[in-house]
């Protein structure tokens, strides 16, 4: 087995800033709520947040993004769900404000960075839920949010779809009418539901240039995936 692959940029800005791996530790100690949303979702979402920024950013502004940009974009990732909540739970609608304002309370019991940047932090957090609806207006937000929503779709999308489904107790499918032709879709039951409920409408909600053409790309994953399912259920 070959060693764990980090992002580079996450990497150097772990060994370079000190509260920042500190961060790091402690987010590593959150209980996930299933194996769709462990620490290794925040690492990827971290990463991902990283590579949308750094590209919008030259796109709109023709620079680099510069260190304590950076270190905005790995801390509102690894504390994007900090306050872990079932999918299923009846305070999943809270998921992103509870988590927003305990971000915040580490962010300032660190004192990670000055006051304007823990509140960019925390809003950022505050403003990625797909549930919430909300549209973030940072750049920040923006990434953080298309980052996590490329990670319910293609093959790592599908992982944790399922993931997700078994630890809430939901079935595969309805057997009797899979495709809900006669039926309400109830994502909360059935797992194969929520590629109607939201995946397949994800990619029309990216904010950012820079993950819009990925979004479209896993989404064509799922879609197929939908398609061979179809071919093999289908009487």
């Amino acid at each position: 087995m070959g060693k764990k692959v980090m992002n580079p940029v996450l990497r150097e800005r772990l060994e370079q800033n000190f509260k920042l791996r500190t961060l790091y530790e402690r987010a590593k100690s959150i209980k996930p709520v299933d194996a769709a949303h462990d620490f290794s979702h925040m690492e990827r979402v971290a990463a991902l947040t990283l590579q949308i920024y750094a590209r919008e950013l030259e796109s709109q502004e023709q620079r680099a993004a510069v260190d304590s940009e950076l270190d905005q974009c790995i801390a509102a990732a690894l504390l994007h769900d900090c306050v872990p909540i079932a999918k299923n739970s009846p305070l999943r609608k809270d998921s992103s404000r509870l988590s927003s304002e305990k971000a915040r309370e580490w962010l300032n019991e660190m004192e990670f960075a000055n006051n304007a940047e823990i509140d960019l932090i925390a809003q950022a957090v505050l403003d990625h839920s797909y549930s919430s609806g909300r549209i973030p207006t940072s750049l920040l937000g923006q990434a953080l949010q298309d980052a996590d929503r490329l990670e319910s779709l293609g093959a790592l999308g599908l992982y944790r779809t399922i993931a997700t489904g078994v630890a809430m107790g939901a079935e595969l499918f309805n057997s009797e009418d899979p495709w809900a032709e006669k039926r309400e879709l109830n994502d909360l039951k059935f797992s194969l539901d929520h590629f109607f409920t939201k995946l397949l409408k994800l990619p029309e909600s990216f904010r950012t240039d820079a993950a819009r053409a990925e979004a479209h790309r896993r989404a064509d994953f799922l879609r197929a995936f939908v398609t061979q399912l179809q071919s093999e259920i289908t009487p």
